[in-house]
């Protein structure tokens, strides 16, 4: 499946914008602030549901319009004689509404997943230094883009934590009924007993696809570590023990009861999980180094480091489906040094995905691909192409 066309109305600073994609790979070249994020930021957005880097669609509304329109036309192996159309509306004033071929799907877990995508921007080093916020969140949606069964548990989850937290917000006020929080806690566990077992496999296979990604990226000179961090103190050696899992998530929910009826505020489950990454150095003859990236990687350390993980994340996506994701990379060429670049690129002429790439040179490739469309962005305008 691959993108053939894009049509923005009132996107950002986009008036009207339509754009076709004849090659596997597109530059988009323009001085900084001229829009070629915005053409990325609408390609998430309409394969996903949401921004990568606003926290409302409401900020997505070009200032002198009442709603934006971003639609797709996607060619699928599936359908090889027609083209699928995805559409992303949003009006200034309700919800925003998303089309499959015109039919309106009511549920935010069937849109998700029709195309995937992964992108790499100047946000994706949050990954690395970040909160463990920006770690979940980034799991979340890529787990959702696969697993349609994961999305649900998760949009149930959430609707269970929603209710038990205003039940223990009620509780710390002394109002309430302290035996209602049994019935809350048996559906906290089944949810997110669901959910804390696809993390650890899926985070299983992905750490090993992180470190082949990374010592790659580095020559071999640097490992990284991939490793689950539950916020259920249980070593998981065997995900299929569901009831050990649960068992161990009751104990510590019990564990935390008093805390929580105080705070007002659960304080176990996956909404609480992290995943730790750690750089290994080979030093001579004595053992590695292992340093905790979040702390003491650098700046390039850590822009190496999300691009493992972003190439890793793409790659398990192709591994699941089949299918490379489309490709986003928001002017982060320029960042890298010429080894890393390499690297890259080459990557991308082998794995056969669709890439749309943002820079404000247009010779930032070199010779590395070819058949490369250029687009070149003045003022939130494509004023040319080839």
């Amino acid at each position: 499946m691959h993108l053939e066309r894009l049509c923005l109305r009132n996107f950002r600073n986009y008036k009207a914008c339509d754009i076709t994609f004849h090659s596997p790979v597109t530059l988009v070249v323009g001085k900084n602030a001229m829009g070629k994020t915005n053409l990325l930021e609408s390609l998430y957005f309409l394969c996903t549901g949401e921004s990568h880097r606003a926290n409302t669609t409401i900020e997505l509304i070009r200032y002198t319009s009442e709603g934006f329109a971003v639609t797709g036309y996607f060619h699928s192996d599936k359908r090889p004689d027609s083209l699928i159309k995805l559409e992303a509306i949003k009006p200034r004033q309700g919800p925003f509404r998303l089309k499959t071929d015109g039919v309106l799907q009511q549920r935010r877990s069937d849109w998700i997943g029709q195309f995937n995508v992964v992108v790499f921007a100047p946000e994706s080093l949050e990954l690395v230094k970040g909160s463990p916020t920006s770690r979940r969140r980034w799991l979340d949606l890529f787990l959702s883009q696969l697993n349609r069964e994961y999305l649900e548990e998760l949009q149930r989850y959430r609707g269970i934590l929603q209710h038990r937290n205003a039940l223990l917000k009620q509780l710390s006020m002394g109002k309430g009924v302290v035996s209602e929080i049994a019935v809350w806690d048996g559906l906290l566990v089944e949810s997110g007993t669901a959910l804390i077992g696809a993390r650890h496999a899926a985070l299983a296979r992905l750490s090993t696809i992180v470190e082949t990604t990374h010592l790659s990226l580095t020559g071999g000179r640097e490992r990284l570590l991939l490793q689950y961090s539950p916020c259920v103190e249980c070593v998981i050696t065997d995900i299929s023990d569901i009831t050990n899992l649960s068992d161990h998530f009751r104990n510590t929910l019990a564990q935390a009861r008093r805390d929580e009826l105080r705070r007002g505020v659960t304080l176990v489950g996956p909404h609480r999980d992290d995943f730790s990454l750690v750089l290994e150095t080979s030093n001579g003859d004595e053992a590695p180094l292992r340093e905790a990236a979040r702390t003491y990687a650098s700046q390039g350390q850590c822009r190496t480091i999300a691009l493992a993980l972003k190439l890793s994340e793409l790659e398990f996506i192709r591994e699941n489906t089949g299918v490379a994701p489309l490709f986003l990379l928001d002017d982060v060429l320029s960042e890298l040094d010429v080894k890393r670049r390499a690297y890259l690129l080459a990557y991308l002429h082998g794995v056969n995905a669709q890439t749309v790439i943002t820079a404000t040179d247009k010779d930032v490739m070199g010779d590395e691909l070819s058949d490369v469309r250029l687009l070149t962005v003045e003022n939130g305008v494509i004023v040319n192409y080839n």
